[in-house]
């Protein structure tokens, strides 16, 4: 009898035992694992906030439409625009944006004219000008941005819309022609451009999924402003030719963006 309640607690015991010690232990964390996408995969799940924000810096190549009689255009200046674009997503797919933001946009064209001046050592003289001008406005766009599904974490982007700005500054530099010689002036601040400026822009470019909330993307724009760069009649005026001057500003701009999902 003895025995067999010996043997009968010695097989419980052992039954028991793997249980207590499972039991005991306590639960290892599971390790959390890193995302690792093999090629091929896309990182973008399609699914992301309603507003996006991101940095936009953005060189151009500005020059200046003008038929004016008398004023002919001079060449091109460089410009740039940067700021916080902003997308509002119109779609679970990330396919149809509403964009906006905040950017400084610094533009600018070259007229060559004929115009009175007042140079350093001569006074006042009537001259042959090259002419370049420079502007500085707070924009903000209002377009649309479509891109389509992912191509191994490509996207191809289109966007079209309009640049509506406020003048900030503005300034010019001369280049004067007396006889065969050449007459500099420093840039000094120019007080006949339009306060409002309102611009068309279009262009292609894409994007690239660098991780599931962040695109790296590039835009080829052309711009072409609506407004005249000069104020009204009689606001702006060139006294030799008894012409006020009307120009448009046009220009490629060239946008390396990152967006924020």
């Amino acid at each position: 009898m003895k025995r067999t309640i010996l043997l009968i607690a010695t097989l419980c015991f052992g039954l028991a035992s793997p249980t207590f010690a499972q039991r005991s232990r306590s639960p290892r964390t599971p390790h959390k694992p890193r995302h690792v996408y093999p090629a091929g995969v896309n990182k973008d799940n399609g699914e992301g906030a309603r507003i996006n924000f991101g940095l936009a810096f953005a060189p151009s190549f500005d020059w200046m439409y003008t038929k004016t009689p008398g004023h002919e255009r001079d060449g091109i200046v460089a410009g740039m625009r940067y700021g916080i674009p902003i997308n509002v997503n119109l779609t679970k797919g990330k396919n149809y944006y509403v964009s906006t933001g905040i950017f400084l946009e610094h533009i600018g064209g070259k007229l060559a004219l004929r115009d009175s001046v007042i140079l350093p050592n001569i006074g006042g003289t009537v001259a042959d000008i090259h002419r370049t001008y420079r502007a500085m406005y707070l924009t903000i766009p209002v377009g649309v941005t479509l891109k389509t599904n992912s191509i191994n974490n490509f996207y191809v982007c289109g966007n079209a819309g309009l640049y509506n700005s406020l003048l900030l500054r503005s300034s010019h530099v001369d280049g004067c022609i007396l006889g065969d010689e050449l007459w500099s002036r420093e840039r000094q601040p120019y007080d006949q451009a339009f306060v409002l400026k309102e611009a068309f822009y279009a262009g292609m470019g894409f994007e690239y999924a660098v991780t599931p909330k962040m695109r790296a993307g590039i835009m080829a724009n052309y711009v072409h402003s609506l407004t005249n760069f000069f104020k009204g009649r009689d606001q702006a005026y060139n006294s030799v030719l008894k012409v006020n001057p009307k120009a448009q500003i046009g220009y490629f701009e060239l946008v390396i963006h990152f967006n924020f999902l």
